[in-house]
């Protein structure tokens, strides 16, 4: 556990966590490259007509060049060329921040392009890459180091609990606890062994449900948990986001989520008095 008292540690697991799951939404995105002609689902032709690109200003004029079809694919092809010159080590002998804000712009045009879909895996990347960024324009800045992988851990635990408040306060969380089963049981994240294994077992199906949901919101405990405790509510989501991958395909949840279990770590070791100034 000494590793993760190293803040230089911690960004290095946060950078290569993250770049995983960017990669893998970017290599689906290039798989996927026809949707994005004039003629198809994702055409920029339709979602350009929102409302605040109406006027032709300047605004107007850049992004229709950059996400119009062909282009479109070239910004991915950007995004999947700045990722590979990350992640080959010791290439770059000097600071890596513009990339990392090269990565920032891309992956936000490229979430701009395509709005549908979103979910909370995306917005924890985008909030992660632009806090490696932050760092990397000075990695000897102890102060915006620490202040940024703080930030990385109250947003993740705060995701957490967010998550568990809001399905609180759904009928088939609670009072009537069969919300894991209807998921399991529908074709697109679904899974039929498991719901045929869940069928008429009620019991578990409510233990399922609501241990997903009352732990989801005691996450942010881990904080003063201390170790090992940590390792509790840490290996809950590992294995938590890690059936949402083989099962229902969230694989994207699970290098996002894992890219800020680094910051929690030393957060929380921090806080119970392990960290030495």
């Amino acid at each position: 556990m000494e590793n993760f008292l190293n803040i230089e540690f911690i960004y290095t697991c946060m950078k290569y966590f993250v770049l995983v799951g960017i990669s893998i939404s970017t290599i689906e995105l290039l798989y996927n490259w026809k949707s994005f002609q004039d003629d198809r689902l994702y055409s920029w032709k339709v979602i350009a007509t929102r409302g605040y690109f109406s006027q032709k200003n300047m605004l107007h004029r850049l992004a229709n060049f950059l996400l119009k079809y062909p282009n479109f694919i070239g910004v991915i092809l950007l995004r999947l060329l700045i990722i590979l010159l990350l992640v080959v080590p010791g290439i770059w002998g000097f600071s890596q921040a513009p990339l990392f804000l090269a990565l920032v712009l891309t992956s936000l045009l490229i979430n701009y392009r395509s709005p549908f879909g979103q979910d909370g895996s995306d917005q924890m990347s985008s909030i992660v890459i632009i806090v490696l960024f932050l760092y990397h324009i000075n990695p000897e800045n102890l102060i915006v180091a620490q202040a940024g992988v703080w930030f990385i851990a109250l947003q993740s635990l705060l995701s957490y609990f967010t998550a568990g408040f809001f399905k609180a306060k759904g009928d088939k969380w609670t009072k009537n606890p069969t919300a894991v089963y209807m998921i399991f049981n529908t074709s697109t994240y679904g899974s039929k062994p498991i719901a045929g294994c869940l069928q008429n077992k009620q019991q578990a199906i409510t233990f399922l449900t609501w241990s997903t949901v009352a732990i989801e919101v005691m996450f942010p405990l881990v904080l003063v948990t201390g170790y090992p405790g940590m390792i509790v509510f840490l290996g809950w989501g590992l294995g938590f986001h890690l059936m949402n991958a083989l099962v229902m395909g969230l694989n994207s949840f699970l290098w996002a989520f894992l890219a800020t279990y680094g910051a929690i770590i030393y957060c929380c070791m921090q806080l119970s008095g392990y960290w030495i100034f």
